[in-house]
């Protein structure tokens, strides 16, 4: 994803920023001092609905560009408006720790026999070199059964990266159909006798 960042130098509130289309930004890592600007906001939307761990270009006011990701985006609850964007910049050379998220593809065949997709874990912690970094990790659950479930160390290896993730944590696991309760005495509600034909009407 080869998209560029163009910051700039904050000024007034932050609320007035953000009127404004902007979005607080701060950029730390790679030996340098933590730098404070503002982004456009539509611009990191778009960016974190395509691909929110996508290795970004930053430019900064008069100090030329920086490869960055996006490590912490910080939203209004109920809005969902964005209300401050953490940058890691980043050494192409050099590994770095991140997240990659799961993208499940395929119908189980334990869903289709009427069992629950319960999903645990929907990102895993990796070690890798920036070039190595995907979108998504691609998962194919399509052979899944009523009782079977998915752990870390069942992923296929990604060559090129350490997985931080723990091996026994679990992914997903298909459950069994939830079985409908018999109702007891106390949950059977007396209804009113049914009127039977020739029954006359109360006055």
């Amino acid at each position: 994803m080869n998209t560029t960042v163009r910051l700039t130098e904050r000024s007034g509130s932050t609320t007035s920023q953000r009127s404004k289309g902007f979005v607080p930004v701060v950029i730390y890592g790679a030996g340098s001092d933590t730098q404070s600007f503002t982004a456009d906001a539509k611009t990191i939307n778009e960016i974190l609905g395509k691909n929110p761990r996508a290795i970004l270009k930053v430019e900064l006011p008069n100090s030329g560009s920086k490869n960055v990701v996006i490590q912490e985006v910080q939203r209004q609850p109920m809005s969902r408006n964005l209300l401050h964007v953490d940058f890691q910049q980043i050494d192409m050379k050099v590994v770095l720790d991140t997240k990659v998220a799961f993208h499940f593809s395929g119908d189980p065949v334990g869903v289709k026999s009427g069992g629950v997709q319960q999903v645990e874990l929907y990102e895993l912690d990796i070690r890798t070199l920036p070039d190595d970094l995907k979108a998504s990790f691609d998962v194919d659950i399509s052979g899944l059964d009523i009782g079977d479930q998915l752990l870390v160390s069942d992923l296929p290896v990604h060559e090129g990266w350490e997985v931080l993730t723990p091996e026994d944590a679990l992914i997903v696991r298909i459950a069994p159909p939830q079985a409908l309760e018999e109702p007891t005495e106390d949950d059977v509600v007396a209804e009113p006798a049914a009127v039977e034909a020739g029954d006359k009407e109360a006055e």
